[in-house]
């Protein structure tokens, strides 16, 4: 097998994508995914500490990102460990969307 064989097999296995950029891509993914909650811990405490509130909405986009995570994982793999994390997410993520509304209408 020659060299452009190989590199054309290679190719149509990675279906024209460049390995190397999906793998930046995930690690990139990977670094975000961790890094948000840090994120909304720092936005909540300035916020806390300029108002002396903290809005629920932050942390219910946080919780959906991770909700969303599982179902596709669960989808994919069909593990009930996976369903069973989903489920345990979307559980937060439906409390911390009452308690923003909440928060929206004046009731807390």
């Amino acid at each position: 097998m020659t060299k452009d064989e190989i590199l054309e097999k290679s190719r149509n296995e990675n279906q024209n994508k460049d390995v190397y950029d999906l793998e930046i891509q995930n690690k990139a993914a990977r670094v975000a995914y961790f890094s948000a909650p840090v994120l909304c811990v720092l936005v909540s405490v300035l916020q806390f500490i300029f108002t002396k509130t903290v809005s629920a909405g932050i942390w219910t986009v946080l919780f959906g990102m991770f909700a969303v995570t599982f179902l596709v994982k669960f989808l994919a793999m069909h593990k009930k460990h996976e369903l069973l994390v989903f489920l345990c997410y979307l559980v937060i993520f439906v409390m911390l969307l009452t308690v923003y509304v909440f928060q929206l209408t004046g009731r807390i």
